[in-house]
């Protein structure tokens, strides 16, 4: 990936819902929510080896550390850092692959942490998907009313919107991974039914849920932060597909 992308210039067009939800996953008060205090939060946490190792020098370290030593990543340097960190980053060369299978991997790996028991809700417990579709404009009576999680990532991979529904899906599971909670409208549709469907937050056992372990960059807190990047990103993308179509339409 040759391209890189600063992440204020995806969140620019975010509505502060959007980014209230980003800034609550990053630590930041909920009235805090412009997009360089989301960015700077971001870099904090994504340069965390080189804040340590700056530490170790010095007394202490301040926010306004050198810019030098550590950067704010790309949304691109953030995809890299993830499939690396779940072990994927041989099979991702394009953005769209690192959009599509980090979800994936993060969904494979909260399901092999499930008993028998959860694995089976996930698969057979009915829910209302409408909200999740909703969120994103989207009307189809193929996709919508009552589906289980498994079909619902199925459909949504067959109509075009598997990075839509696939991050929202392991942002579910991610949050309750390292036991953070939001209010349920911080979450867009299938996010909640997952945090409904799997219990309490934190009790896939954080201390075992090895990509999530803090070694280096902060992934504890950033797989939230990138898979809510790619869900409302790819939201707002079907959002505006649909507005210029309906311009165009007659």
């Amino acid at each position: 990936m040759t391209k890189q992308t600063e992440l204020t210039a995806i969140l620019a067009s975010w509505d502060e819902r959007d980014k209230t939800i980003l800034a609550i996953l990053c630590d930041l008060d909920e009235s805090t929510t412009s997009t360089d205090a989301i960015s700077e939060q971001i870099r904090w946490m994504y340069n965390s080896r080189a804040r340590h190792r700056i530490k170790r020098g010095f007394k202490r370290v301040t926010r306004q550390s050198s810019s030098k030593d550590m950067p704010c990543p790309s949304y691109e340097a953030l995809l890299a850092g993830a499939a690396k960190k779940l072990g994927i980053q041989k099979h991702c060369t394009t953005i769209n692959e690192h959009e599509r299978y980090i979800p994936q991997a993060v969904i494979v790996a909260a399901l092999a942490k499930m008993n028998p028991a959860q694995r089976d809700r996930f698969f057979t417990q009915e829910f209302n998907a409408s909200p999740m579709w909703e969120a994103a404009g989207i009307k189809s009576r193929e996709i919508g009313g009552l589906r289980t999680a498994a079909s619902v990532l199925a459909l949504a991979n067959a109509s075009g919107h598997a990075i839509y529904a696939g991050a929202t899906t392991a942002l579910g599971f991610a949050t309750h991974a390292v036991g953070i909670t939001l209010p349920y409208a911080a979450y867009t549709g299938l996010s909640a039914t997952i945090a409904q469907l799997i219990g309490p937050p934190g009790w896939l056992a954080l201390a075992t849920y090895g990509f999530f372990k803090v070694t280096g960059t902060d992934w504890n807190k950033l797989m939230p932060v990138l898979l809510t990047i790619i869900a409302t990103k790819h939201r707002c993308e079907i959002l505006s597909r649909q507005r210029t179509q309906a311009a165009i339409t007659p």
